[in-house]
């Protein structure tokens, strides 16, 4: 008895005794973490912000909204951050998969859409602005403190000094990696940012991951602003086992045996969707327009992979929008699809090629 009771504890502390979740259920435990990110902050005062299109240009300094601090720059160009804090969730795509999608050798280890979420709080609440983000992990979603370390770079003793204020040195992982990985950059001359990350451990096995950090914004005078940053999906897919990140946002249907076509699959369906919802076409030389193009002539690459007919790409396509934006009247699947259908032509029609081009149309030839 007393075994079964040192096997039960155990498992208390160093996993979180979660089953991974469905992906009829997936949107559900996304949206139930956001409502208690924001239940949170509300408790304590913050007030939230609506989030902005992704490809909505308010951040010139990126190509599409890939976090939440684009929408809060205002408040630190001004040195108007409103006390104790603002918070807010806001949809992101970083395109770093973009290039790569047609690379059979590169495995993609996050999506390109992902639902952000954080806080930004004034200089001079930094004690409690680190205890806020905390309490959420442990209070909130009842992780033990034995299943959270941070890392964090020694210099900055500011930061070190509240974290340990909070955790014993076994919670800390000091110096173990260079030092851009404690270094943020905003994208706002003579502004940068000193963070720690928070990470979470891995499910069953040795090892953390990180989940998010804690950003002290500042420039060669004041410290302007302290960032709470949060991914919601490596939160969940660090809680629940998950094999991959974008088990939280299910695209049903793929039956690609090659895991990495199919996650790269996914990728493009979502991203796809995602920018034509917010009525981007892949036409012209801006250079949002052009992503859009990479990831929908993508398309074309993995229905040929997978060997999808087009009818089937389009259920996956209406399938996986009307789940995933069950509120919405109007739908973009079809549309998305005369892109693939409009581009897989002109690929018959062309005389040069891309070496993408290429590599798409010789992929279409082998599946027919």
């Amino acid at each position: 008895m007393k075994s079964n009771t040192i096997k039960e504890d155990a498992r208390n502390i160093y996993g979180y005794n979660k089953r991974k979740f469905t992906s009829e259920t997936a949107k559900e435990n996304v949206e139930k973490l956001i409502t208690d990110f924001k239940t949170h902050y509300s408790l304590l005062g913050y007030k939230e912000k609506p989030s902005v299109l992704i490809s909505s240009g308010i951040d010139s300094s990126v190509r599409f909204i890939g976090s939440h601090i684009s929408v809060f720059k205002s408040y630190l160009t001004e040195n108007n951050v409103p006390f104790p804090g603002i918070f807010i969730r806001q949809n992101c795509i970083r395109t770093r998969n973009a290039n790569k999608l047609l690379d059979d050798s590169y495995f993609i280890d996050w999506g390109s859409y992902f639902p952000s979420i954080g806080a930004l709080t004034p200089a001079e609440r930094l004690d409690e602005t680190c205890n806020e983000i905390f309490d959420f992990f442990e209070e909130r979603l009842n992780i033990s403190p034995e299943n959270i370390l941070i890392r964090i770079n020694s210099d900055d003793v500011d930061l070190l000094n509240v974290c340990k204020g909070r955790y014993k040195e076994t919670r800390l992982e000091l110096d173990s990696r260079n030092l851009e990985y404690y270094r943020h950059e905003l994208g706002m001359q003579g502004i940068w940012g000193r963070n720690f990350n928070i990470a979470l451990r891995n499910p069953d096995k040795d090892g953390f991951s990180d989940v998010g950090n804690v950003i002290l914004i500042e420039n060669a005078q004041n410290i302007l602003g302290i960032e709470t940053a949060l991914g919601s999906t490596v939160i969940l897919k660090q809680l629940y086992g998950l094999d991959h990140v974008q088990d939280c946002i299910p695209v049903n249907g793929l039956d690609s045996e090659n895991n990495t076509i199919r996650r790269k699959f996914e990728d493009s369906i979502i991203t796809s969707i995602v920018l034509c919802r917010e009525g981007l076409k892949p036409f012209g030389q801006n250079t949002r327009n052009r992503i859009l193009k990479q990831y929908i002539l993508s398309l074309s690459y993995f229905r040929a992979k997978s060997e999808l007919s087009i009818d089937n790409l389009l259920k996956i396509l209406s399938d996986f929008e009307k789940r995933e934006f069950p509120e919405s009247i109007q739908h973009v699947s079809n549309i998305v699809l005369k892109y693939v259908i409009y581009f897989e032509d002109e690929l018959y029609s062309k005389k040069n090629f891309t070496e993408n081009e290429k590599k798409i149309k010789k992929a279409l030839e082998m599946s027919t």
